[in-house]
């Protein structure tokens, strides 16, 4: 009998010991610098987006963010390398609507899985598409270029960056919503894309607003419509594409922070919680805003429910679209 209690109190100790060392661990994290792997190229979108969240990172926890881009294969190698990574937390990676749940949707047999393979930890921004054109092409507003395009059925152009992409699936609502039919010109980027447009050899972009929000300011290209619920702040005078008579192209495109799918829970709540605290920083939300977007600051509850609900979404509408193969 005394045995047995001495083995009890042993273990009970034991117990003790583990639980005061995990919960030493969490107040102490991160102990050394964080790593946010971008999966995309410098000075995009996403990696803007990232090296925000990891100055803001940098600022509260004292420690060092070393941003690292590992682009190519739509985010794939991103995400092998945080697969790789050790499940304790100091490496995270920014992802995208169109990275990890456009391009998962897209294919019958993707090569990873967009709910098990991705720990969402918080949402920090989302953007809205803008349709533009060219200043010469003669139309001033949604309604007057489908007319336009409905005139001139299947000669009017349109580029994308690719059929797994927002700017591709925005013109496939467009004209599915209006009747309208229209060639696709494919580019490796946005940027690209939009210089075409300019020059004059595509007739139309739906792109993301970030890409294309200094030249539609500037009057480089005309602004006849975003895809978001709401005017932006930037581009006032512009209308949504609901305002515009056009009721089933509202769509955003988000972006969000990951973790390792076996990362500890409490070092995933206290840093989901920090970056929502830093993404409604009113300083970082104005600088968010300068590059296009609008910030959110979801948490890791929110951001995991609207994550999974955007998989199931996607995987719908490209099932019912035929878009999957």
């Amino acid at each position: 009998m005394i045995r047995v209690r001495e083995t009890m109190r042993a273990l009970l100790s034991l117990t003790f010991c583990v639980l005061l060392a995990a919960s030493a661990s969490a107040q102490s994290f991160p102990s050394r610098p964080l790593r946010m792997i971008v999966p995309a190229p410098p000075a995009g979108i996403t990696d803007l987006s990232a090296r925000l969240v990891g100055e803001g990172l940098r600022a509260k926890f004292g420690q060092p963010v070393v941003v690292e881009n590992k682009s190519g294969a739509n985010g794939l190698i991103g995400l092998r390398e945080l697969l790789k990574a050790e499940p304790d937390g100091y490496t995270l990676m920014a992802g995208t609507m169109g990275n990890f749940v456009l391009g998962y949707a897209m294919e019958v047999n993707p090569p990873f899985d967009a709910l098990r393979d991705l720990l969402p930890i918080a949402g920090t921004a989302e953007y809205a598409t803008a349709m533009i054109v060219n200043p010469k092409t003669p139309v001033n507003s949604v309604k007057e270029f489908i007319d336009y395009a409905k005139a001139r059925p299947g000669k009017l152009t349109f580029g994308s960056t690719g059929t797994a992409a927002l700017d591709y699936l925005a013109v496939e609502l467009f004209m599915k919503e209006t009747g309208t039919k229209l060639v696709h010109v494919p580019y490796r980027g946005g940027p690209a894309a939009l210089n075409d447009l300019m020059g004059g050899s595509i007739d139309l972009l739906i792109e993301v607003f970030p890409v294309v929000m200094e030249q539609i300011k500037t009057g480089m290209v005309k602004g006849l419509a975003v895809s978001s619920p709401y005017r932006l702040p930037s581009i006032p005078q512009v209308p949504t594409f609901k305002e515009a008579g056009v009721s089933g192209v509202e769509l955003t495109g988000w972006l969000g922070v990951y973790g390792h799918p076996q990362m500890p829970e409490d070092t995933r709540a206290m840093l989901g919680a920090a970056i929502v605290e830093i993404v409604k920083q009113e300083d970082v939300r104005e600088k968010f805003r300068a590059i296009g977007f609008e910030p959110t600051g979801l948490g890791v509850h929110d951001f995991s429910q609207f994550h999974a609900a955007e998989v199931k979404r996607w995987v719908a509408f490209m099932t019912e679209a035929g878009l999957r193969k």
